[in-house]
């Protein structure tokens, strides 16, 4: 018998209230995450990856969010119907996130080591000096040079890269069973992004974290991922294990980011999707998808195709009635 997920989302649909219109960012997404997995979610900027994780974190101002419905069940417990006082005791500490924003997430009126300390403090018991101790580790982890100098600066005296160096570090500090990594390596040269991906996924091995990797980089997600999840206008439209989503892309629009990965040959024109992503204010009838898919039918411009197995018994799924 399977164990529990570590994270199951069922039916999640985020929306933002404004004064003009309703922004559906995030429309009935189920997704599950076991133990020690890596469940890579992929899809264009603007199709929902960010609000997903953010509403898991419950970092959203509510109003304007608004959980319309659904659930995010963290070991059995029902985040969403969480005190804010549980949730601090959680943030952090079993669920942390690398943000994909490094150089608005620190706090700029104290040092990096404060900051870092703070985290320690607050939900290990740990005395200030085993804090500092730990602190320089993690930093040292990192590959942030001469952590002993940098541990005493603030953030205006770091580069972007050593910013969102010290972000993962505060992440991964207290050992985390859950992982939210959103864009984790933005920032970073090529050496330092294999650095970070290789100690995370080290990490992932010795303790068990699970980790939700958010990228827009494919090469990342076969290296790294378990499962992948493709996302498109705040919907799951095709999940499935790593090989099989590079093997056989069941959804024409996993099939088109794909395509648009560069090739060996240097004078290959890449491939492009015609269009681009729906605001999540004006969404189209139907499938989102339909206006840019050259493989549209007169169904899916009027009605929404489930996420279902497209074959019997096998864990791919897909939202597309080309598979009806």
């Amino acid at each position: 018998m399977s164990s529990p997920p570590l994270l199951a989302i069922e039916n999640l649909s985020t929306f933002f209230h404004t004064d003009d219109n309703l922004v559906k960012s995030v429309r009935n997404v189920n997704l599950t995450i076991q133990k020690g997995e890596t469940l890579a979610l992929v899809g264009e900027s603007g199709c929902g990856k960010s609000v997903t994780a953010l509403s898991v974190m419950r970092l959203l101002s509510t109003p304007p969010a608004k959980f319309e419905s659904g659930r995010i069940l963290f070991k059995g417990q029902d985040l969403l119907q969480t005190s804010d006082a549980e949730m601090q005791k959680i943030r952090g500490n079993q669920i942390s996130m690398i943000f994909q924003e490094p150089m608005t997430s620190l706090n700029p009126i104290f040092t990096i080591g404060d900051q870092i300390i703070e985290a320690i403090l607050l939900h290990q018991n740990k005395t200030k000096s085993q804090a500092l101790e730990l602190a320089l580790e993690v930093l040292h982890q990192v590959a942030i040079p001469s952590p002993e100098i940098r541990i005493n600066q603030y953030p205006h005296e770091l580069s972007g890269g050593m910013k969102q160096r010290v972000m993962i570090a505060m992440a991964i500090v207290c050992r985390p069973e859950l992982l939210i990594a959103d864009e984790p390596t933005t920032a970073l040269d090529v050496t330092i992004q294999t650095q970070i991906l290789d100690l995370l996924d080290l990490l992932r091995k010795e303790t068990h974290m699970a980790i939700l990797l958010i990228t827009h980089n494919l090469g990342i997600v076969a290296q790294y991922a378990d499962r992948v999840a493709v996302m498109y206008s705040g919907k799951v439209v095709e999940s499935a294990l790593v090989e099989d989503i590079f093997a056989s892309p069941a959804h024409p629009y996993t099939r088109g980011l794909l395509s648009s990965l560069p090739t060996d040959g240097p004078s290959t024109r890449l491939k492009t999707i015609p269009g681009s992503v729906p605001h999540p204010a004006y969404l189209p009838e139907g499938c989102a998808f339909h206006p840019r898919c050259a493989e549209k039918m007169d169904k899916c411009m009027v009605t929404l195709p489930p996420l279902e197995a497209i074959k019997v018994g096998t864990p791919h799924q897909a939202a597309c009635w080309l598979h009806e």
